[in-house]
């Protein structure tokens, strides 16, 4: 029989599309490698920043070299990239048949209902190598997300590379608070968890919908990218500071432990010491639990790959380090909030002595002592006391 073997970088999206390519493989007669030897090695590729884009290739080669009479194929963003398509349109179009019935390795799955973004960010390569935005049909997702739920996953995350933006391209037309409303409203033991959303996809009646649903995450990953107006500008972000304002208040005042966690990108060119400044005070105005850091990498064919006023190394390093150090005082308040109160997490690990540890629905690990009964359930518990970022809990 023969044996495949796969290798996945970046985003949840492309964690999606290599298990869609692993049940392709399955279902060919192939059985999935268990100790790195293969027939065929899939790489599944990222190129958002230089460091992916260099991880992708420099694993790309390696299988080549040292397993030369295998075939090694590249499936994802450098495919395209490399072969100076505009799209990966191709590869990623019919939506409507790319499915998955589990998720290898994972005790919570990842939907892809969404893929190619129109934004056209002035940093972002990714809407030149994945098309423009196309939705998965309703019906599709709901099939999908049935199976999975009746495959025993308590916890789904809907994914798309602009996954505000489903429906648009839909007839009739769709948005996304009608499919998540209509998901939620399925009979079984599962959540709801929404992957990234850009700011101005998050309407007032999202955030009604999130607030009125036990079955629907209360966290909301917001790529801010930047607090500062001027540099949103250049990055040609369709949003403006005080509109983030205005959202995270909005979002606090229906959902008032909702997490919002976010990106943000340090050392994009223009980006001056005053303009940075306006970045952290605007994170320090909401304390993101968690906050995701990119040191800006110039991308070819992109607008932002012309600018002038690069910032140093030295200097993007000094940022980041700032932010990070930020964030683990934010995250420690964060999970103070939630200590003598009951949240449900989903136990994903038993690493030994009945020792469980998972994420809430507030998207933070919690720890607790359980029984075999726990593993792959949503388990209700009690935050103690908070330790190395995460919640110590009791049953």
């Amino acid at each position: 029989m023969k044996k495949v073997k796969f290798y996945t970088f970046g985003c949840k999206a492309n964690q999606y599309d290599t298990q869609a390519l692993r049940e392709k493989f399955l279902r060919q007669g192939f059985q999935e490698s268990q100790n790195g030897l293969a027939d065929v090695y899939v790489v599944n590729t990222c190129i958002v920043t230089q460091k992916a884009e260099n991880d992708s290739r420099a694993l790309v080669e390696r299988l080549k070299r040292k397993h030369f009479s295998a075939e090694v194929i590249i499936a994802g963003c450098l495919k395209h990239y490399l072969a100076k398509e505009e799209s990966c349109e191709r590869e990623f179009a019919n939506l409507a048949e790319e499915r998955i019935s589990f998720f290898a390795g994972h005790k919570r799955a990842f939907l892809k209902i969404q893929d190619g973004c129109d934004n056209f960010c002035s940093y972002c390569i990714v809407p030149h190598v994945r098309g423009r935005a196309r939705s998965k049909p309703r019906e599709k997702i709901r099939e999908e997300f049935l199976q999975l739920v009746r495959n025993g996953y308590r916890e789904i995350v809907l994914v798309g590379i602009c996954l505000g933006d489903y429906g648009r391209d839909l007839v009739p037309a769709l948005n996304l608070v009608e499919l998540v409303s209509e998901l939620a409203g399925l009979e079984g033991e599962f959540r709801i968890r929404l992957s990234s959303l850009d700011p101005q996809y998050i309407s007032p009646d999202l955030i009604e919908t999130i607030s009125g649903s036990e079955k629907i995450c209360p966290h909301l990953h917001i790529p801010f990218q930047s607090g500062d107006n001027a540099v949103l500008g250049a990055m040609q972000r369709r949003y403006t500071r005080e509109f983030a304002l205005d959202l995270i208040n909005r979002i606090r005042k229906k959902i008032p432990r909702a997490a919002i966690t976010t990106d943000i990108i340090v050392g994009f060119p223009g980006e001056g010491e005053i303009n940075f400044q306006k970045t952290v005070e605007f994170l320090e105005f909401f304390q993101p639990p968690r906050v995701h850091i990119f040191s800006f990498s110039p991308r070819s064919s992109t607008p932002a790959e012309k600018l002038n006023q690069t910032v140093s190394r030295e200097e993007c390093r000094r940022r980041y380090r700032l932010i990070d150090s930020l964030q683990k005082k934010w995250r420690d308040n964060y999970l103070g909030k939630f200590l003598g109160r009951k949240i449900s997490v989903l136990a994903e690990k038993n690493p030994a002595q009945d020792i469980f540890s998972g994420y809430s629905g507030h998207y933070f690990r919690a720890v607790f002592q359980g029984n075999g009964d726990c593993l792959n359930k949503l388990i209700d518990v009690r935050g103690v006391r908070v330790r190395e970022g995460k919640l110590i809990c009791t049953l």
